[in-house]
């Protein structure tokens, strides 16, 4: 197969990626997404999710590839390092310091390793910049610290709040950042 490179920038070599803005109508892909990427273990509600996007509907993406959704981020505003509980929904963003909090991005199996979590990643990134946050936390789930290390977030010695699992980490990343070759 011809090697394509998405409207982000990065080589999908499976098919064409691309990333937009999330939008409401994309929830029921967001879900199938999540369910696939992490099982019944982490599945957050619709309502969880919606609330999300409507507290910050400019730090959501959506990535497709052949016209399905096959990967997305949540990120929004927050104050201070400690994070939101998982499965709740937030009536506000906190007033306070600004950082961009990353509340979730994940990758569909079958498009890992197409440039997908990178593609949406240089999103949010690039969200931070022009919002002015140059900070971003997130937590990191245990088997995913090794992805976020290769994109310089490092571990903050902190608890996360139940619900993310064992070995999950708070990590930071600061802006601007050099981004892995």
């Amino acid at each position: 197969m011809a090697t394509e490179v998405g409207s982000s920038g990065h080589d999908l070599s499976r098919g064409t990626a691309s990333t937009r803005a999330l939008t409401a109508a994309d929830l029921d892909a967001v879900l199938a997404v999540q369910r696939a990427a992490y099982g019944d273990a982490y599945q957050e509600s619709a309502s969880v999710l919606a609330r999300k996007l409507a507290l910050a509907p400019e730090a959501c993406w959506i990535a497709e590839l052949d016209g399905r959704g096959v990967g997305y981020v949540l990120a929004h505003p927050w104050a201070g390092i400690a994070p939101p509980a998982l499965h709740a929904e937030l009536p506000r963003l906190p007033e306070g310091e600004r950082l961009a909090f990353l509340h979730d991005l994940a990758v569909s199996p079958e498009a890992r390793g197409a440039g997908v979590a990178a593609a949406l990643l240089d999103r949010v990134r690039d969200w931070c910049a022009r919002a002015g946050l140059r900070r971003m936390v997130l937590v990191a789930l245990e088997d995913a610290v090794a992805f976020w290390q290769r994109h310089d977030f490092v571990p903050i010695d902190q608890p996360v709040p139940l619900g993310y699992g064992d070995g999950a980490r708070l990590m930071a990343a600061r802006q601007p950042s050099s981004r892995p070759s």
